[in-house]
């Protein structure tokens, strides 16, 4: 049996690629607001208020990472949070501070898009993106997958 190296190892590694892709796209759009927290606040924007668990599953991270994340916006009072009806669920909205800060954020993003676009070829983000959202559903819904 042969050994396997460190070069193979990274050549075949599907999440380093991955990792290495998000890390060199999340630097066009980090403007100040890095791309998680923008990502956030929007998706906290669009359901005007979510519970803390909705916003993990949609954002596909664990409970400890997203109110790890979520800390530093609140401390910045950007969002607010309160008890939901059952105590133990608790629900984020965006404040007016946070709704400006998008509203400024916004164009950056725009920028950072079109800049991603025109990098990419609206043909190959389309097939790209239909394939990472399939991923993901894919890796989501394994059958081994715990809840």
């Amino acid at each position: 049996m042969t050994e396997t190296t460190r070069a193979d190892l990274l050549a075949q590694c599907a999440c380093f690629d991955l990792r290495r892709a998000t890390r060199a796209v999340s630097r066009l759009y980090d403007d100040g607001l890095n791309i998680t927290q923008y990502s956030m606040l929007r998706m906290i924007e669009f359901g005007q208020q979510i519970s803390v668990s909705s916003l993990s599953r949609n954002m596909v991270m664990d409970q400890t990472s997203i109110t790890r994340a979520l800390a530093p916006l609140q401390r910045d009072r950007l969002i607010r949070s309160r008890a939901g009806s059952d105590k133990r669920t608790r629900i984020v909205s965006l404040t007016k501070k946070g709704a400006k800060l998008i509203a400024k954020a916004k164009p950056h993003w725009d920028e950072a898009q079109k800049t991603f676009l025109n990098l990419i070829g609206d043909q190959r983000w389309t097939v790209m993106r239909d394939l990472l959202r399939d991923t993901t559903r894919a890796v989501r819904h394994r059958p081994d997958a715990a809840s």
